[in-house]
């Protein structure tokens, strides 16, 4: 839509609601058709050393929890398949 040019104004509460961390190339890319980005409840601007590891941090949280609930789907799969091979006497 900023593309488009249907937006000028993007407002949100905190800037991690929109993305975990890469918000300043978001930012960027609406800015670059016009569109501008508020945010309602802003934090005193972090140093590059502090926004590079919340990133990293978030990095770290996001990709294990997905890679573990895969495994958990995958557990639960062969448990119910052995379930139903046991009631069928297999």
């Amino acid at each position: 839509m900023a593309r488009e040019g249907k937006i000028n104004l993007v407002v949100m509460e905190l800037n991690d609601r929109l993305a975990r961390f890469g918000f300043t190339y978001i930012e960027r890319y609406f800015n670059a058709f016009g569109a501008r980005m508020e945010i309602a409840n802003e934090e005193e601007p972090k140093s590059l050393h502090e926004e590079h590891a919340q990133d990293t941090l978030s990095l770290l949280t996001v990709f294990p929890a997905n890679l573990y609930g895969s495994r958990s789907k995958e557990f639960r799969k062969r448990v119910k398949e052995a379930m139903l091979d046991a009631s069928r006497g297999e």
